[in-house]
């Protein structure tokens, strides 16, 4: 994707050219103005945008827990998924001297 976003930004002028050559015969400028639209500066920063958001996605998703978040999820799985668990009869234990 990125290649992509590189060889439109590359050839610019030569997309422009090729939309005016082939939008030339259109009744209406719908056509021309959808296509212009799609290789613009606008739609191009955005498209840089979500690749950036994507790529910080997938490293945090792959990133290894802290041990503050490696504690939670633990209480968590201990606790059957909910934080408010009944904790349940006290047990009697032996004290030996």
């Amino acid at each position: 994707m990125l290649d992509e976003l590189d060889a439109t930004t590359a050839h610019i002028g030569e997309l422009e050219e090729m939309i005016e050559d082939l939008t030339a015969g259109d009744r209406d400028g719908r056509r021309h103005d959808g296509m212009m639209s799609a290789i613009s500066l606008s739609g191009r920063a955005k498209t840089l945008k979500e690749l950036a958001t994507a790529f910080k996605t997938i490293n945090e998703a792959s990133a290894p827990q802290g041990k503050k978040a490696a504690a939670q999820e633990r209480a968590r799985e201990v606790a059957g998924g909910s934080r408010f668990r009944p904790v349940g009869t006290p047990a009697l234990k032996v004290v030996k001297p």
